[in-house]
């Protein structure tokens, strides 16, 4: 089997979406590597790695992903930034009251978002037959699946693993909020994650529709299409 060959872009990309993820990619990679030398080394490093799975994906996925599409990258972008550097690095998540729930509801909204693209895709190649309705509940129900996983990871770190590598790996507690008891806090996780996971799904199907009243597809759904007849013609060959 012959290494396919990975085009630089799947389409021309607009010049404000080729702007804007350069923006982002240099501000993540300055401030990144500004706590590797000086300040949180740790999470640091994540962000470093972060931006370069989404660079140069094909090495990370066994060349199935030649180039992210740039609108999941610039959104992928946007969290890493607000997690990774934000929150962890300058310490938002214990200086900003509500600053979690932020997090919680913009993650869960991209991934209720980006998951509509990818399973109205699989639609459209034909993978997959089912309804609007059931591809919106099916896209709110893994969102919330991974928030109550992220929950129960959480809890896992601070009460098994954290005691043991405390002192190696001085992160700190991932559970805890400033203005609720830990219950109170983990619930209205919960219940925020589903609420971003509902607007997510929600506005990719508004786009989507809007799209298709125009005669057009959203360019995002051409590109992961493409990357999906990649594929496939790779695995013929």
């Amino acid at each position: 089997m012959h290494e396919k060959a990975c085009p630089l872009y799947l389409k021309e990309i607009p010049t404000w979406k080729r702007f804007l993820r350069g923006f982002l990619r240099i501000i993540i990679l300055i401030n990144a590597a500004y706590h590797v030398i000086f300040g949180e080394v740790f999470f640091g490093f994540l962000a470093l790695i972060a931006l370069t799975i989404l660079l140069v994906p094909r090495f990370f996925t066994k060349n199935k992903i030649c180039v992210v599409p740039v609108d999941i990258e610039i959104l992928f972008l946007i969290v890493i930034f607000f997690e990774l550097i934000v929150a962890d690095a300058y310490s938002f998540y214990s200086l900003v009251p509500y600053y979690d729930k932020f997090m919680h509801l913009l993650v869960s909204f991209i991934v209720g978002l980006v998951g509509m693209m990818i399973i109205y895709t699989f639609y459209a190649l034909g993978k997959l037959q089912a309804s609007t309705g059931v591809m919106f509940a099916l896209i709110v129900l893994i969102t919330m699946g991974l928030g109550a996983g992220l929950e129960m990871a959480e809890y896992f770190y601070d009460q098994i693993l954290y005691p043991l590598i405390g002192l190696y790996l001085p992160t700190g507690l991932t559970q805890g909020s400033m203005v609720a008891s830990p219950l109170a806090d983990t619930m209205e996780d919960l219940f925020v994650d589903t609420l971003g996971g509902i607007l997510g799904a929600a506005i990719g199907i508004v786009l989507i529709k809007r799209e298709k009243k125009k005669g057009r597809e959203l360019e995002v759904l051409d590109e992961l299409e493409t990357l999906a007849g990649i594929n496939n013609q790779e695995d013929k060959e």
